[in-house]
């Protein structure tokens, strides 16, 4: 892999937002984004960050503090003035997982990328962009088919709102415009949150965990669980093909419930971490 200093922003400015098209690693896959902040310019000063792609939105709008929440999940570095965004899977256990979501930008080639920061009340920032990127997935020599290479990982945004303590009550994650993409996480950002329930075709598959058992079988596979951060992980053992299918064999949507409890009302700041074609999105 390399790693590529990309061009400049055009504004980097407190209170502000910053807009840069990617188009200069067209041809390249992108295995990952590193964001490098300079002048008095924390990560909660990442108010939010947007990537698109042509008309598709692959992150909906995530702030650099719960970036890096997840990031340190995922066990990955905590380093003052970096973070990092990953399309792919740095901690899959097979080089084949670690690529699969890469975005491929020659696949993707007649696609705009762009990324869009909203700067808080920094003081003199400055924000430069590193690309890690490879070649094409189709030439990696990993057997990837075309289904394969039009993978990309993105984070879908939802806000759930219950307004007093609930129990076992269901709420709608969006997962994209259409059916088709396989779920690898549900992060949901949370104070009150105290039990989950995720059901698939009628069959409990996330048993109303609380979240002290969830963040305890978590760390049995090496995760760093967060403090306000209930994620609910398909691809715990650093395998990208446990990641759930949301349509059968034959495309038809299956019925998902994601069912939660609270001690009392909560904001819940909910993304759904999925894999897809980016026509799905």
């Amino acid at each position: 892999m390399a790693i590529l200093k990309l061009s400049q922003f055009p504004s980097v400015a407190a209170s502000s937002v910053a807009t840069l098209n990617l188009s200069e690693l067209r041809g390249y896959s992108i295995h990952g984004l590193i964001f490098e902040q300079g002048g008095t310019f924390t990560k909660a000063q990442l108010s939010e960050i947007k990537f698109t792609l042509g008309s598709k939105p692959l992150m909906h709008g995530i702030s650099g503090a719960q970036l890096q929440d997840l990031n340190e999940y995922d066990g990955l570095s905590t380093t003052t003035n970096y973070v990092s965004y990953f399309f792919g899977d740095p901690t899959a256990k097979t080089i084949f997982g670690q690529h699969l979501t890469d975005l491929d930008l020659s696949y993707y080639q007649d696609f705009s990328p762009v990324l869009e920061v909203t700067i808080g009340a920094a003081t003199n920032p400055t924000l430069q962009i590193y690309a890690i990127v490879g070649p094409p997935k189709a030439a990696m020599g990993l057997g990837y088919t075309e289904a394969d290479i039009a993978q990309t990982r993105a984070l879908i945004r939802s806000v759930l709102t219950p307004n007093a303590a609930v129990t076992k009550q269901s709420y709608q994650i969006g997962l994209g415009s259409n059916a088709g993409v396989a779920i690898r996480k549900l992060a949901l950002f949370h104070t009150y949150l105290t039990k989950m329930e995720f059901k698939k075709n009628g069959f409990v598959l996330h048993d109303d965990l609380s979240d002290a058992l969830n963040d305890f079988v978590q760390l049995e596979y090496a995760r760093v669980p967060q403090s306000g951060l209930y994620v609910l992980d398909n691809v715990v053992d650093g395998n990208q093909g446990k990641a759930e299918q949301t349509v059968d064999a034959s495309g038809r949507p299956f019925p998902l419930q994601v069912n939660l409890s609270t001690s009392q009302g909560d904001t819940i700041t909910a993304f759904a971490d999925v894999r897809a074609a980016v026509q799905l999105l």
